[in-house]
């Protein structure tokens, strides 16, 4: 996806900043990441950097501030994770091949700030602590491998504006009201973690949960990336929500 930071200087018409003017903004105390991974190992860096705080990539004539700050934690009970528009959960609730750990696990969220503005640029589930010795796409059954870095890409698509990480397990014990109708509580609970141009939840149900948020400048279509440490086990999830342009030419 081209990246047009450019319209970092919009803001204020950015659909998602002004689409309830009436909102809150949150005085939350942020959990912001402190710690530095040991070793950066394989690339995109970025996909590891962006959640350090002091990172900046340089876009146009614009000098954008990184940080990562941690939601909570998403509950892994199957190991079978969907990524996707919650709107869709119908269609597009489907499980990756990829089976990942479980247990609860950290979801963390890289900001790029602008001023005092600022947008979710990628997010995603920490399994461990273990260096990414490689990338790899997040693949749906009969999906075939891409080159990471490559022209095409496997994703997911999102028509408003929010992306959501469940187990799914969890989509058994979850009302899809609660998720394709936006004056149900998930959408409350984001309200609650509303910053002008970003929120998201970690939204419980029983015994499950599911983490949400709002993805990038809004719509669009969005890769999905798996981390494998050194032993060829997950210890990522990540989606890019295309905010840069760092793929190969």
């Amino acid at each position: 996806m081209k990246f047009i930071l450019i319209v970092f200087t919009l803001f204020s018409c950015n659909n998602i900043s002004r689409q309830n003017d009436s909102r809150k903004v949150s005085t939350e105390l942020l959990d912001t990441i402190k710690s530095v991974p040991a070793k950066i190992i394989t690339t995109p860096v970025l996909f590891e950097t962006a959640f350090i705080k002091g990172t900046t990539q340089r876009v146009n004539n614009t000098t954008l501030n990184l940080y990562g700050i941690t939601i909570g934690k998403i509950k892994v009970v199957s190991g079978h994770l969907i990524a996707c528009d919650p709107l869709h959960i119908d269609e597009y609730g489907i499980p990756f091949t990829q089976v990942f750990p479980t247990g609860e696990f950290p979801v963390q969220l890289s900001i790029a700030r602008s001023n005092d503005e600022g947008l979710i640029a990628f997010a995603r589930i920490k399994f461990s602590e273990e260096p990414v010795q490689k990338w790899q796409f997040a693949l749906l059954k009969g999906q075939e491998p891409l080159p990471v870095g490559g022209a095409d890409i496997h994703g997911f698509g999102v028509d408003g504006s929010v992306g959501i990480f469940v187990d799914k397990e969890a989509i058994k014990f979850l009302d899809n009201e609660a998720l394709t109708n936006m004056d149900t509580e998930l959408y409350k609970e984001m309200d609650k973690h509303y910053h002008k141009t970003w929120r998201y939840a970690i939204y419980n149900f029983g015994q499950h949960n599911l983490a949400s948020f709002t993805t990038g400048f809004g719509d669009g279509r969005y890769a999905t990336y798996i981390g494998f440490d050194a032993n060829g086990k997950p210890c990522r999830l990540l989606a890019d929500f295309g905010l840069f342009d760092w793929r190969k030419k």
